[in-house]
């Protein structure tokens, strides 16, 4: 029997996904798991190199590249189908676990307790640029009250790296067949919601991932579009789950105020003056930042003020 399935997807994840592998076999567990990986049609030598530890690893790997582009939302649920643990532990193809004994934490976690939808862990940002770390980055979320981790979570204030699923509860509570027919390019956030309004969850307070930041990650490309595609994407879904679990106003106002004080800041870096203009008449309340990243938006010279994260 298989306790956990290490679910990997990839795509053009040459550069890092052999310190991803290797940081996977390293772990020290006392279940049976497996690595299901979906390689999202790599153009690079992905595949290859994951391949060459299969055949080393026979017992381990079950890889399948797709025949054709299926995004990443539709790679994790094709993914997901073939995966046979009662657990699932996702992690993408450029990060990495950071603790040997991560997996046999959070799994020993699950299996005390049945009601668990998802356990949250640790983690450091690697920010591959300068070559720095940034140590246990989520621990005031780790360690927030239930309550408050739920609110951050609705609010989509999370990053959503460590995590470990109870696969019936993901079977049973997440809507899949919906969020592919909306042709999201985020995965984590709708799953996470619908767990989490539907099932207990916890935390591990030790860091034991590396989320690893660099310019090639589609969540980190620079361009002002791609910004603007995630933003609006992020406030679809919010709407969207805002009718399905009935939020209440104070969550609602404070998800669209903490959506324009970002977008405000989108149009200073990027020197957008008409979005600095709509944008900035939208807030109610205005910090001494918002007044900054609104001079940035209208004039290039206030752009030194501010940085892009």
């Amino acid at each position: 029997m298989i306790d956990l399935s290490v679910h990997l997807i990839t795509y053009n994840n040459e550069k890092h996904i052999e310190e991803t592998l290797l940081s996977i076999l390293k772990q020290k567990v006392d279940f049976n798991y497996e690595i299901v990986v979906g390689d999202d049609c790599s153009t690079d030598n992905t595949l290859d190199i994951i391949n060459t530890y299969q055949s080393r690893f026979p017992h381990l790997f079950k890889v399948k590249k797709n025949e054709h582009q299926l995004g990443i939302l539709g790679n994790f649920k094709a993914t997901l189908d073939r995966c046979e643990g009662n657990y699932v532990f996702d992690i993408a193809g450029d990060d990495l676990l950071k603790h040997d004994k991560a997996l046999q934490k959070m799994v020993d976690v699950l299996k005390r307790d049945d009601s668990l939808g998802f356990i949250d862990s640790g983690i450091d940002f690697l920010y591959e640029k300068n070559n720095t770390i940034k140590p246990f980055r989520n621990k005031k979320v780790i360690q927030a009250t239930r309550e408050v981790y739920k609110k951050l979570l609705l609010l989509g204030k999370l990053t959503p790296i460590g995590l470990c699923f109870s696969k019936k509860h993901l079977n049973k509570f997440v809507d899949f067949d919906t969020y592919l027919n909306m042709n999201l390019t985020i995965e984590d956030y709708p799953i996470l919601v619908d767990l989490v309004m539907n099932t207990n969850f916890t935390t591990i307070d030790e860091s034991l991932h590396i989320y690893r930041i660099h310019d090639d990650s589609y969540s980190h490309k620079k361009s002002f579009e791609n910004h603007v595609f995630l933003k609006n994407q992020m406030k679809n879904l919010f709407d969207f789950f805002k009718k399905k679990y009935n939020y209440n106003s104070v969550l609602n106002e404070r998800f669209n105020n903490d959506y324009n004080k970002e977008f405000l800041f989108l149009a200073g870096y990027f020197e957008q003056k008409e979005i600095g203009k709509e944008t900035f008449k939208k807030l109610k309340s205005k910090s001494i930042k918002d007044y900054i990243n609104y001079a940035a938006s209208q004039n290039k010279l206030f752009r030194r003020l501010i940085s892009i994260v």
